[in-house]
């Protein structure tokens, strides 16, 4: 098992930061695959956990969503329809207009289940099947698209002269990387006492406090990569990697009401696309809220 899930990493790993570093349209492109991919799983467990969501209204409703985020960060790019249509949703944006209007949408698609109990689970569960994804994700290319106030996501920043849009994606994925491996080996070899049983009994205190050290540590690289000064990776480092942390839990948490071990199967040794993507869809709005708000950054 451990043996396949490094060489599924060594495989997956080294794309994933490709992308990072060659930035747009390529970043977009490969979060609006893992988005779709982990709508389609996110939609089966809601369905296995008996909360029958519409699901092909709920899948066309969360990308919806999530390509309407992408296409507000990416304005820049744009031209034509695309960009009329952009700023057309001002004030409100895309993103919130979108949404809303898939909530309203899926309250009406409740109407037709015979029990009134049965349609409001159905709406609620559905509208937070499209939020907990299509609002989330999309986050991983806001902070790749992060910039310094005086310049943009392709400004050259830090000690390598990275893009500051490849510098912040490869801060998140580093921290993230980190706080997990850290969990992991340190709940292997000195786990002793259950972090939150119920919901996920592999986890231990222990590995959560291995897995902040080393998230502070990767922290610390991403800082370096980015320019910021040397506090910054005390604070982030433990902020994301907690958030990192809440977000398996989440995830965890949906599938034991659903009564599975995982999202699904396609990558081996890991489960599903969602088992992978869980930690990121909490850790890469608070990096980006960090980002925007302490350390002087915006997209």
């Amino acid at each position: 098992m451990l043996r396949t899930r490094l060489v599924a990493s060594a495989v997956l790993a080294p794309l994933v930061l490709a992308v990072a570093l060659l930035g747009e349209p390529w970043v977009s492109l490969l979060v609006g695959l893992v988005i779709f991919l982990a709508l389609v799983e996110l939609i089966a467990l809601l369905d296995a956990a008996g909360l029958e969501p519409p699901q092909v209204l709920c899948l066309a409703i969360g990308l919806l969503v999530a390509g309407s985020i992408l296409l507000a960060v990416n304005e820049g790019g744009l031209g034509g329809p695309l960009l009329d249509l952009v700023r057309a949703a001002q004030p409100l944006g895309m993103p919130l207009l979108a949404y809303a209007g898939g909530v309203l949408v899926l309250a009406v698609a409740s109407f037709t289940r015979g029990d009134p109990r049965a349609g409001f689970l159905s709406w609620a569960t559905s509208s937070f099947g499209v939020g907990y994804v299509g609002l989330l994700a999309p986050f991983l290319v806001i902070v790749a698209h992060l910039a310094p106030a005086d310049g943009t996501a392709s400004t050259a920043v830090g000690a390598l002269d990275l893009r500051s849009g490849s510098a912040w994606a490869l801060m998140l994925l580093a921290v993230v990387w980190g706080y997990d491996t850290g969990a992991y080996l340190t709940g292997r070899w000195l786990g002793r006492r259950r972090l939150i049983d119920h919901i996920s009994p592999s986890k231990t205190i222990e590995g959560l406090a291995g897995g902040l050290v080393v998230a502070t540590l990767a922290a610390g690289l991403g800082a370096w990569l980015i320019g910021l000064d040397p506090w910054h990776p005390l604070v982030i480092g433990p902020l994301i990697g907690l958030a990192a942390q809440a977000g398996d839990l989440a995830e965890s948490l949906l599938k034991r009401a659903a009564g599975r071990k995982e999202s699904g199967f396609l990558i081996p040794g890991h489960g599903g696309i969602l088992d992978r993507l869980d930690s990121f869809l909490f850790a890469a709005p608070v990096l980006a809220g960090y980002a925007m708000l302490v350390a002087g950054r915006g997209t």
